[in-house]
């Protein structure tokens, strides 16, 4: 009998032993995100129109989709759903700009006042890519190991003291040469411009801000007002990232006094005034986002973790990172509002929240998660392991990302659309 057990027991062990491997291998098998074709991202009304297409092989990162946008006055990269949203919505407001050029009433305007010419649009190229391979660390720097305690995403948020002159002297020139104009009505002719064509008149496109730019001069030096008849309006498309009372701050109100109002929002919640100026002055922010941004945040005023909010989003190194921090504040702005109120909100690398029943609340506005190891090191975080979690996307998971998700004991929310319930009209 004892051979009989000892075969049994050794057989045993190399089963178990074996389960083991295999079950860590299964574990720790890692996706490289796919390209995908652009209808499994997003909607049909954003992939062709009138004068645009997108390449239909759109290339993933692990969490965003990097498009690329054909069109009749140029090539655009978007990368995010979101950023496709509001590229496409831009190109009827190019088209209508370059038509009204060739009015017999802005050249004469461009003659008679010296101002450039509006470039061909369709000669410019705004930083196509073929591949996501090269570009800047994205919104995965939010998913990864905990390298980020809350000293050092202070350390980062912090302006450096040995800014080279040249480039504050830059700044400076570009500040006050625009500062000029803007005293004597030049930027609210480009806000209203902007209104009238239902775009973002922060947009970072280079070619539409371009066009607002000469657009706004002619009108403001030569007293002529400049008349647009917009009729192309793409269907599921943003303008901004905000709802239609921030959209209308946007628009209705002067820059230095948006920036006021940022300010002061920010102050109401306790945000220090060092912190207040990093975040106001990072690039990365166009004014329109900053200002959703602080819309939402202040929606959640009572709940530890503000602060700690703002300066993360102090750190953002791109207009993707910071769009990504805005919507999820909306995103949790929404579940405090209807589904359990938020007791805290847990800043690292990540905005997170916990709710009055202990549950975590991860909110991610993303395309298309892919099980790669930042993903896996987030699904496993050991702070979050002994609550209920649950995961809200405005897109999707992969096959292999939901099953291990589900099998860690996460609950997931798939297509939420980022923006909170009831802002349009709660708001004053």
């Amino acid at each position: 009998m004892r051979p009989r057990r000892c075969r049994f027991f050794f057989f045993a062990f190399w089963s178990l032993l074996f389960a083991s491997i295999s079950g860590s291998a299964i574990a720790q098998k890692f996706e490289i995100p796919p390209t995908l074709p652009a209808s499994i991202l997003a909607p049909p009304t954003l992939l062709s129109g009138n004068g645009f297409h997108v390449n239909p092989q759109v290339p993933t990162d692990g969490l965003l989709a990097h498009y690329t946008i054909k069109s009749d006055v140029g090539t655009f990269q978007a990368n995010s759903t979101e950023m496709l949203q509001v590229r496409v919505a831009e190109i009827p407001a190019i088209v209508e700009l370059t038509n009204t050029s060739k009015t017999g009433i802005f050249a004469k305007s461009i003659a008679t006042n010296a101002v450039r010419p509006v470039q061909a649009a369709g000669q410019m190229v705004m930083h196509p890519v073929e591949t996501v391979k090269g570009l800047p660390e994205g919104v995965g720097r939010f998913f990864g190991r905990l390298g980020l305690g809350a000293q050092k995403i202070q350390e980062a948020a912090t302006e450096p003291e040995d800014a080279s002159a040249g480039k504050k002297a830059g700044q400076v020139a570009t500040t006050t040469g625009r500062a000029t104009r803007d005293v004597f009505g030049y930027e609210q002719e480009r806000r209203e411009l902007a209104k009238n064509l239902h775009v973002d008149p922060y947009t970072t496109n280079p070619v539409l801000s371009k066009q607002l730019d000469d657009f706004a001069l002619v009108a403001f030096r030569a007293h002529v007002g400049v008349t647009t008849t917009m009729a192309v309006f793409i269907p599921g498309s943003m303008a901004i990232t905000a709802t239609r009372i921030v959209s209308q701050w946007v628009w209705d109100t002067p820059k230095a006094d948006l920036i006021v109002r940022n300010q002061k929002s920010l102050e109401a919640i306790g945000v220090p005034d060092s912190q207040i100026r990093v975040f106001t002055n990072n690039s990365q922010f166009p004014l329109s986002v900053q200002t959703a941004f602080v819309a939402n945040l202040s929606r959640l005023k009572g709940i530890p973790g503000e602060a700690e909010t703002v300066t993360l989003a102090s750190t953002a190194q791109s207009e993707e990172q910071a769009r990504f921090l805005t919507d999820a504040v909306g995103m949790l702005v929404r579940y405090n509002d209807t589904q359990v109120p938020l007791a805290r909100l847990l800043v690292r690398k990540a905005i997170v929240g916990q709710d009055r029943n202990g549950a975590i609340v991860a909110e991610a506005p993303v395309d298309y998660v892919s099980w790669t190891s930042d993903v896996s090191y987030f699904a496993h975080r050991r702070d979050f392991k002994s609550h209920d979690r649950k995961l809200w996307l405005t897109g999707q998971l992969s096959p292999l990302a939901k099953r291990n998700f589900l099998s860690l004991g996460w609950t997931v929310y798939e297509h939420t659309d980022p923006i909170p319930d009831a802002v349009n009209d709660s708001q004053e």
